[in-house]
């Protein structure tokens, strides 16, 4: 028998419930979201020795920079008002000239960073 169907239909997925299919979108694209900012942020990394400051950028393709400790002239550190309560900073580390050889941001206690790379170049201090 080769009769046409009449009705041929699956369950309605979206339109029995919705509110429940948007806040299952929203969540799938949030997690997605969070993945890919996680991944960028285990793309960076700034590392600090007795003798000199690293930072590398990538994942797969490194970019790395180097930077003697002693050869740092300023570190500036700039927060907003939600870095601040959460001590977290966008440091910029400049050893010649007026462009920061090394910027990353969002770096976790910059004071810290600041603290580290004045305890090797006296010219960092601040003044009494």
């Amino acid at each position: 028998m080769s009769d046409a169907w009449l009705y041929d239909e699956h369950p309605a997925m979206f339109r029995a419930h919705p509110f429940l299919f948007l806040l299952l979108l929203i969540s799938v694209v949030g997690l997605l979201a969070i993945g890919i900012w996680w991944l960028r942020t285990k793309g960076e990394r700034l590392a600090l020795s007795d003798r000199e400051v690293l930072m590398e950028r990538g994942l797969l393709s490194k970019q790395r920079t180097e930077i003697a400790l002693s050869s740092i002239r300023s570190v500036r550190i700039t927060q907003t008002f939600g870095q601040r309560i959460f001590d977290v900073g966008n440091v910029e580390l400049f050893s010649a000239g007026d462009v920061a050889e090394i910027a990353i941001k969002s770096m976790p206690r910059p004071g810290r960073i600041r603290n580290i790379a004045a305890s090797r170049n006296l010219d960092l201090l601040p003044q009494r």
